[in-house]
């Protein structure tokens, strides 16, 4: 897998296999493609999802989680740059989860 030029876009899948533009906009409106972990701690939505976007000098991202009170809005506590991993973004998703879960210590339930 090669490296974009810094500030150079390209778009990639899951895997990090570069996508033409039109094979990632159809991805990236696939939102059960994109979620790649969620999970609801205390009325919270914590959702981690694939980005997709690989530009070199770590502006835009390949992963990104983020919290939701009303599942709309999100803020966005963590990305993940190329060349970061789908495994790499999970294991994130799930400190976030952690961190979130020993600041609000109530029943928590796995949705993905």
């Amino acid at each position: 897998m090669s490296k974009s030029t810094d500030g150079q876009i390209s778009h990639r899948d899951k895997e990090g296999r570069p996508l033409d533009l039109m094979a990632w906009t159809r991805l990236h409106k696939d939102l059960e493609y994109r979620v790649i972990a969620e999970d609801e701690v205390a009325g919270h939505l914590v959702r981690t999802v694939w980005e997709g976007i690989d530009d070199g000098v770590q502006v835009a991202c390949m992963w990104a989680n983020g919290i939701s009170s009303d599942g709309k809005t999100f803020r966005t506590v963590w990305e993940g740059y190329w060349p970061c991993t789908q495994d790499e973004a999970k294991a994130a998703h799930r400190e976030t989860v952690a961190t979130l879960r020993a600041k609000r210590p109530a029943d928590a339930t796995r949705r993905g």
